[in-house]
Order: structure tokens, then C-alpha cells, then sequence
């Protein structure tokens, strides 16, 4: 595995890490390479499979149920509780693995979690996580699993946005990040 760019200050906490949801591999790229405490959200059936949901319930992880709206949102409610005391989190703006190896289409969530908590948003590109466990095949392939981490993205740099307008931001940056020219 391979970090690239500035893992950010433990002690500059909380932080939001957005990050392009490859493979199974992805939590496992971003806890080898962030140096502090993070919890996520993840979709509610994961927690009922027997290590992983237990150890995803005991790392603090937040279940949400996508295709519920009002269950969703008080995951959302619980999440945005968390980063007010300081917990960072990791979420995948795309809601679930890619199936085809390119980006998914955004959802909103975690840009009402940024503009109601100010938090700091730390675009991050996984790269070959897609090609080491697709999700349509059970077998891992030998690669280089790559962490790319962006610039901080501060609350003073998008305060002013709207949800549309700062969850197109990242997705710019997520994507400059993936393929940097």
C-alpha cells in the first residue's frame, strides 16, 4: 500500500474524509493510513454479517438504511452528533461500491453532515483497491492499493455553498485526485 499526500493532523480533529467507494478494501486502505481514531457510516445490512458487523459496532460505526429517507437522515442526525465531539469519520459520497470501476453518481448526505458541522472535508481517492476485490467476485487479486489524500478543504472555503455546489466541489477533487493530470 501506498500514501500519498498530506495525511492530516491527528490533533486537528474532526475531520471528514470523502472518498471514491472501490471495493471491500477501501476501510482497510483508509485505517492503515490514517494515523488517528475514525468511525463511518455504513449501509445497515453490513452490521448483521457476524466479525465484520460486530467489530464495525464496537469501532462506533453508524448503520444508515439508504432506501428509508427519515431513518437515513437521523443516521445522518447521529453522524453530524459525533464530529460536534470531535470523532472523524470516513464516508463514500456514493453510497456503495462501484460495480464498473468508475466513480458513482454523489449522493447528498455527507455534504449536509459538512455544512451543519463546519467539519473539515479531506478529499481522498482509493486507487486499485477495485482491481485487488471487485464486488462482483469473491477472490482478491495481488496490486498496489494507493491512498491518495487532497488538500483540506476548510469550512471557510465553503460555508457559502449550497448542497449541490460543495458535493460538485469534491467530486471535482476526488476525481482530479483519481486521475491527476
Amino acid at each position: 500500500m501506498k500514501i500519498e499526500g498530506e495525511v492530516p493532523d491527528k490533533d486537528q480533529q474532526p475531520y471528514l474524509y470523502l472518498f471514491n467507494h472501490e471495493s471491500l478494501m477501501d476501510p482497510f486502505m483508509l485505517g492503515g493510513a490514517i494515523k488517528h481514531y475514525v468511525t463511518a457510516v455504513g449501509a445497515e445490512y453490513q452490521f448483521s454479517y457476524p466479525i465484520w458487523g460486530t467489530l464495525a459496532k464496537r469501532h462506533g460505526a453508524i448503520p444508515i438504511k439508504r432506501d428509508k429517507l427519515k431513518k437515513a437522515i437521523h443516521s445522518l442526525d447521529k453522524s453530524e452528533e459525533a464530529i460536534r465531539k470531535g470523532i472523524s469519520f470516513i464516508i463514500s459520497p456514493e453510497g456503495t461500491r462501484t460495480t464498473s470501476g468508475e466513480l458513482g453518481k454523489f449522493k447528498k448526505g455527507p455534504f449536509h453532515i459538512a455544512l451543519n458541522t463546519g467539519v473539515t472535508i479531506v478529499p481522498t481517492a482509493l486507487i486499485g483497491a477495485y482491481g485487488a476485490k471487485k464486488k462482483t467476485d469473491w477472490r482478491l487479486q495481488p496490486g498496489i492499493l494507493t491512498v491518495r489524500f487532497g488538500e483540506l478543504l476548510m469550512e471557510k472555503e465553503y460555508e457559502g455553498l449550497k448542497v449541490e455546489q460543495l458535493k460538485d466541489l469534491v467530486e471535482e477533487k476526488i476525481k482530479v485526485l483519481i486521475n491527476p493530470q
